[in-house]
C-alpha cells in the first residue's frame, strides 16, 4: 500500500467504528436525561474505551496520529447522533496537545473561551511550583470535563502567550446552557496549578494553533472552536435533511405523499443545498488543517455553516408543519443544537466581518490569490 491508501484506510476504518459506536450507544432517553442536567457517564466510558476520544493524539500517546481529514467522517458521525458527550471537544483538545507536544490525559475536555476582554480573562503565572492560572473563562460542558486548555497571557512579561491544560478540581463553576440543553458554564480559577503548560512565542506557531495573529480582535472566538461547531452543524443538517425527506415521504396529504408536491420538492432542494455547501465547507477547512492559514478556511466554514444552519432550519420546519414544533417530535432536538452552535465561537456574522478585515489588512493584491487559492495564499 502506498501513503494515500493507508490514510485513506485509516478515514475508513475511524468512520466505520465512529457510525457503528454512535449509532448503537445513543438513545433518545439519554438526550431527554442530558438535558436535565445528568451526565451521561456510560455513555462517556463506551466512548473513551473506544479509543475515538484520541483520533489526532500521537501514537506514543495512544491515538490515531489522523489529521483532520481523516478524522472528519467520525467527527460527523458522531454528530449526526446528537451524542450527548463532549466528544468532539475533546478530540479537538487531543489536536492542540499533541501540537504542543503535551501528553493527552484521560476524561473529557473541552477548549476555553475567554470572557470578556483578555486582561479580564485569562492570565498564568510562573511560580517555583509550576505554573499557575487566574481567571474566568467560558468552558463548554465545563461542570463535567476534567481538565481544559486555555491560551492564556503570561503576567511577567505580559502579554506572552501561554497554553496550559488545567484540571478543573477546585474551581468555581457559574452553570449554564445553551438553547438546547447543553451545559455552557463559567469557570474561575483562583491560583489554579496547571498540569501542563508551553509558552508559544513564535507567531507561526500561534498562528497554526489558530490564536494570536489569528484574529484582528484579542479577544476573538478561536477559529479552533469555529471549525469544531461547523462541523457539528453539517453533521446535524444531514440528519435534518434524512429526517425531512422521510417525513415528506410518509406524510400524505390528498391522497398522495406531500413529497410528491412541486413546492415540497423545491424546498427539499433547497434544504439539500444547503447540506452540500456546509459539508463541502467543513471538508475544505479540514484539508486545509495541514498548513499555516487554516484559520481563514475554519472562518468561512463558519460563516458557510451558520448560513446553512438558519436557512436549513426553516425549511425543515416548513415541511413538518406544525408537528415540527412540538416538542413530542423529534425534529427540535436537531434544529435547537442548530441554532445553539452557530452563535458559539463567534457567529457567522462576526467571521464575516473577520474575514473582510483581514482582506483590507493583507491588500488588494493578495485578495484575488487568496480566493482562488486559499491553502497557497
Amino acid at each position: 500500500m502506498n501513503e494515500r491508501e493507508l490514510e485513506l484506510e485509516l478515514e475508513q476504518m475511524l468512520a466505520d467504528s465512529a457510525q457503528r459506536l454512535f449509532g448503537n450507544e445513543v438513545t433518545t432517553a439519554q438526550l431527554e436525561a442530558a438535558e436535565r442536567g445528568e451526565w451521561q457517564a456510560d455513555l462517556w466510558r463506551t466512548v473513551e474505551d473506544s479509543g475515538l476520544t484520541r483520533l489526532f493524539a500521537g501514537e506514543d500517546d495512544g491515538g490515531a496520529a489522523a489529521d483532520w481529514q481523516q478524522g472528519l467522517p467520525a467527527l460527523l458521525a458522531a454528530s449526526r447522533t446528537l451524542a450527548p458527550v463532549p466528544f468532539v471537544d475533546t478530540a479537538a483538545c487531543g489536536w492542540v496537545l499533541a501540537r504542543l507536544g503535551i501528553a493527552m490525559p484521560d476524561g473529557p475536555m473541552a477548549l476555553a473561551a475567554h470572557a470578556g476582554t483578555e486582561s479580564e480573562g485569562a492570565v498564568a503565572r510562573s511560580s517555583a511550583e509550576g505554573w499557575r492560572l487566574d481567571g474566568t473563562v467560558d468552558v463548554p460542558w465545563g461542570r463535567h470535563v476534567r481538565h481544559v486548555v486555555v491560551r492564556a497571557v503570561d503576567r511577567q512579561p505580559f502579554g506572552r502567550a501561554v497554553w496550559l491544560l488545567v484540571p478543573t478540581a477546585g474551581c468555581q463553576i457559574e452553570t449554564g446552557a445553551n438553547l438546547a440543553g447543553e451545559p455552557r458554564d463559567r469557570l474561575r480559577f483562583d491560583d489554579a496549578p496547571a498540569a501542563a503548560a508551553v509558552v508559544v512565542e513564535s507567531p507561526a506557531d500561534e498562528a497554526m494553533l489558530g490564536a494570536g495573529a489569528a484574529t484582528s480582535q484579542p479577544s476573538s472566538p478561536s477559529p479552533l472552536g469555529a471549525l469544531m461547531r461547523s462541523i457539528q452543524i453539517a453533521g446535524v443538517l444531514e440528519r435534518v435533511l434524512n429526517q425531512t425527506v422521510q417525513y415528506a415521504t410518509e406524510r400524505i396529504q390528498f391522497g398522495r405523499p406531500i413529497a410528491k408536491f412541486q413546492a415540497i420538492q423545491q424546498q427539499l432542494a433547497m434544504l439539500a443545498n444547503e447540506v452540500v455547501a456546509a459539508r463541502m465547507a467543513v471538508a475544505s477547512a479540514c484539508a486545509a488543517m495541514r498548513a499555516p492559514g487554516w484559520d481563514s478556511q475554519a472562518m468561512v466554514a463558519k460563516v458557510i455553516c451558520g448560513n446553512a444552519a438558519g436557512r436549513a432550519a426553516a425549511i425543515a420546519h416548513q415541511v413538518h408543519g406544525a408537528i415540527g414544533f412540538t416538542h413530542e417530535h423529534s425534529l427540535h432536538w436537531s434544529t435547537r443544537r442548530l441554532w445553539s452552535w452557530r452563535a458559539e465561537y463567534g457567529s457567522e456574522a462576526h467571521w464575516a466581518r473577520e474575514i473582510g478585515t483581514r482582506a483590507i489588512r493583507e491588500g488588494g493584491a493578495a485578495l484575488w490569490p487568496r480566493v482562488t487559492a486559499p491553502q497557497a495564499a
